[in-house]
C-alpha cells in the first residue's frame, strides 16, 4: 500500500494505487509539504525539483545518503517509491538539524513538543512565541483527551479559551479553531470529533506534532534557543491523562 499525507492541505492521507503513483507524485504541490509511505520508505517533497527519504526500522530513523548528501533529485524519489526494498545507502538520521534535515528535523521536533507539554502557559511570558503557543495548545489538548473537549468551558475564563484558539491558528490548525468556536458543555460529539482529529494518523496529537515539524522551519524566530523557560510543576497532560475517559 501507498500512502501519501499532507502537512499543509486540508485533505490530510489519501492511498494511491500503484499505477496512479507517477501521476500523483508529478502532480503534487511540494508546499503542502507531502509526503509517501510505502512500505515504510518515506519520500519528501521537500522542494519543487527535490526530495528527502527515510525508514524507520529496528527502533532506529535513517536517512537516505547519495552523493554526499541527503537532499536528492525529486525525480529520484519516484525511482525509491517503486522499488522500496532495494538496497540503499542508509545513515543515521539522529544528527540532523535545522538546515539538514529541515521539516524532517524528527530530535528537535520531539525536543520541542516536550518542553510544550511541561510549559504552563501563564508561566510562558518570558518563552519564545512559538513555544507559548504550543504550551496553550498542549494544555487544551491534554485535557480534552481526558475530559472531554468542552473542559474549558467550566475551567477556564474566556480569556484562556481565546488563547487556545489563537495557538490553533498560529499553527494553522484550523479545524481546531473551528471546533473550540462551537464548544458545548458536555457534548460528547465535539469531543468524538476532537478526539478523532487527534489521532488521525494513528499518534496522539499528530496534527499538532505536524504543524510544528512546519513551523520550526518556516519560523525559526519563533523558536530562539536561550529564552527563559519557566516551568516548576509537573506535566498538565500526565494528570488529565491518569482519568482520561476510555
Amino acid at each position: 500500500m501507498i500512502r501519501l499525507r499532507w502537512y499543509l492541505a486540508r485533505e490530510r492521507q489519501q492511498v494511491i494505487d500503484a499505477a496512479d503513483l507517477e501521476a500523483t507524485y508529478a502532480a503534487v504541490d511540494w508546499a503542502t509539504k507531502p509526503v509517501f509511505d510505502h512500505d515504510g520508505v518515506l519520500v519528501w517533497v521537500s522542494g519543487p525539483d527535490e526530495c528527502r527519504v527515510e525508514r524507520h526500522r529496528g527502533g532506529r530513523d535513517l536517512r537516505l545518503d547519495e552523493s554526499g548528501t541527503n537532499v536528492l533529485p525529486r525525480a529520484r524519489g519516484l525511482e525509491i517509491l517503486r522499488a522500496p526494498g532495494a538496497k540503499y545507502r542508509w545513515v543515521h538520521a539522529l544528527d540532523w538539524r535545522s538546515g539538514a534535515g529541515d521539516y524532517l528535523d524528527r530530535d528537535r521536533v520531539d525536543a520541542v513538543m516536550e518542553r510544550g507539554i511541561d510549559l504552563e502557559p501563564w508561566l510562558s511570558a518570558e518563552s519564545p512565541v512559538g513555544l507559548r503557543h504550543l504550551s496553550y495548545l498542549m494544555w487544551f489538548h491534554g485535557g480534552a483527551m481526558a475530559n472531554g473537549a468542552g473542559w474549558p468551558l467550566d475551567a477556564c475564563t474566556d480569556e484562556q479559551i481565546a488563547a487556545f484558539s489563537t495557538a490553533a491558528a498560529y499553527f494553522g490548525l484550523d479545524q481546531i479553531v473551528d471546533l473550540l468556536g462551537r464548544l458545548e458543555p458536555e457534548d460528547d460529539a465535539i469531543s468524538e470529533e476532537y478526539w478523532d482529529l487527534s489521532g488521525a494518523f494513528g499518534q496522539d496529537a499528530s496534527p499538532i506534532y505536524d504543524a510544528v515539524r512546519c513551523k520550526l522551519v518556516e519560523a525559526p524566530g519563533d523558536w530562539a534557543e536561550g529564552s527563559a523557560i519557566r516551568s516548576g510543576r509537573a506535566s498538565p497532560t500526565a494528570t488529565w491523562r491518569s482519568s482520561a475517559p476510555g
